[in-house]
């Protein structure tokens, strides 16, 4: 798949390469993201050296492979190998460098000696490092005890890509139908590498995708999910996978994820954090509208591991004992749920990436919360709030991911909601907006207010062909 985006990333790159003396570069950012693909494109047409460091070697064993693999000499101390190609490439790239942990923890040490004497000396190096541990990466660089604290010089971190450039990976691999379009993100999010696997099995529609690698390989999947999540997370991946998957089935407040843990919330909180700031896995979110921090909520960073949870990992069983038709029969059920969800999120990063060309607001999220009234029915959500303090104007809306939406009977609903939303209540100027798969009939006012309606085909004239 030819490479998408990361101009920024790209011009930084070939600033550092261009530049002298010595330069330690970390590109980090979870699997699948495209630290490695990121590094090549800067160095395509220069002479580099790329090293791939393994898990399962010894010294011994790993320096005979880079020896044979990359021409090199033999070497008997990974001191000598470093300061041989060291003094021969300017430009060299440790792919999988957390791995040096298992080869030989003592690595980092002497590694740092030779950094710190390139450096005094000013030579010129350009050293890139990338790994698929989040982690690992992080404790390495960022742990005061250990040999390379402080050595690094940048860092650049990788996001998944944005809903305007997987929309142009859609046009090119020839998925036309929007609804596809929203079904494939709900499930692969911005990670590259899933669209580059969509790419090789010729797959331009949902439905190739459930028949061709949902249901046919099947495996593969429930593997990518447990290999990822188990050498991330380590021994204890089986507690974190119950935070997670709880996640995944929209139980995202503490004391719904407490429930799976004899309601020891402080247990789950210490879990959160941890999959949050060291893993990199889960975000929690508060109101678009104040800042009571007793109902901020958690979701999964990543579309895939909601859609494993949801759709792999539940059917494992199943899979192996030949239960196909359960299997495809939950999925048509449960999966229409899943996407209402996500097709929240999707509009929201369309308001991000602003491409509701109607739409000029400058902060845009979910809004939830109490109110005065019967305990049990006092509680309201919305799925999109939009605002723009400058011009004190507000928009609220409702996603149905539904065909034949009635819009009239969803903003009556929305608007006795947006009632319970205390910002500006004098001065703020309101609108309102439906957002669904088809409408039985659109309307553009509802009580003097102005009104939005999108359905698939409004919201595919905002997306980008190319």
């Amino acid at each position: 798949m030819k490479f998408y985006d990361r101009e920024s990333e790209l011009e930084l790159l070939e600033k550092v390469i261009k530049g002298k003396g010595t330069c330690i570069v970390v590109i980090r950012g979870f699997r699948r993201i495209g630290k490695t693909r990121l590094v090549l494109e800067s160095l395509k047409g220069k002479e580099y050296l790329r090293i791939f460091v393994p898990k399962d070697k010894t010294p011994t064993s790993f320096l005979i492979e880079v020896s044979e693999k990359y021409n090199l000499p033999k070497f008997t101390t990974l001191r000598d190998l470093i300061n041989y190609i060291f003094d021969r490439y300017e430009l060299i790239f440790f792919d999988e460098f957390q791995n040096f942990q298992y080869i030989d923890k003592s690595f980092f040490s002497e590694l740092q000696d030779i950094i710190d004497e390139y450096k005094r000396k000013s030579k010129k190096l350009c050293l890139f490092i990338s790994g698929s541990s989040y982690s690992l990466l992080k404790k390495i660089f960022y742990d005061y005890a250990t040999a390379l604290y402080g050595r690094k010089d940048l860092e650049i971190f990788l996001f998944e890509l944005d809903i305007k450039t997987i929309m142009r990976i859609f046009s090119d691999l020839g998925i036309r139908s929007t609804e596809d379009k929203i079904k494939l993100w709900a499930i692969f999010g911005g990670v590259p590498k899933y669209y580059e696997m969509l790419e090789s099995l010729n797959i331009n529609n949902f439905k190739e995708f459930i028949d061709l690698f949902y249901i046919k390989n099947f495996k593969s999947l429930l593997e990518e999910g447990k290999t990822i999540l188990i050498s991330e997370l380590g021994g204890e991946y089986k507690t974190y996978y119950t935070v997670m998957e709880a996640i995944a089935f929209s139980k995202n407040k503490i004391s719904e994820i407490a429930s799976l843990f004899n309601n020891d919330t402080n247990a789950v909180n210490r879990y959160l954090d941890l999959l949050i700031k060291e893993y990199d896995l889960v975000n929690k979110f508060s109101p678009l509208i104040g800042k009571d921090k007793k109902i901020t909520r958690y979701k999964n960073k990543s579309n895939f591991f909601d859609f494993w949870f949801r759709f792999v990992r539940k059917y494992g069983d199943s899979y192996d004992i030949g239960e196909f038709e359960r299997i495809i029969k939950d999925f048509d059920k449960e999966f229409n749920l899943y996407m209402g969800r996500k097709f929240e999120d999707f509009i929201i990063m369309l308001f991000n990436c602003a491409l509701l060309k109607k739409l000029n607001f400058i902060k845009v999220g979910k809004q939830w919360g109490k109110f005065k009234g019967e305990r049990g029915k006092n509680t309201y959500e919305i799925d999109v709030v939009a605002l723009n303090e400058k011009t004190k104007e507000i928009l609220f809306g409702e996603c149905k991911w539904q065909d034949k939406v009635d819009a009239e009977k969803t903003l009556g609903e929305l608007n006795e909601k947006a009632k319970h939303v205390k910002w500006n209540n004098e001065k703020r100027k309101e609108c309102l907006a439906v957002f669904a798969k088809s409408f039985k009939k659109k309307i553009d006012e509802f009580q003097g207010k102005k009104v939005y309606c999108f359905d698939l085909k409004d919201i595919e004239k905002n997306l980008p062909k190319k």
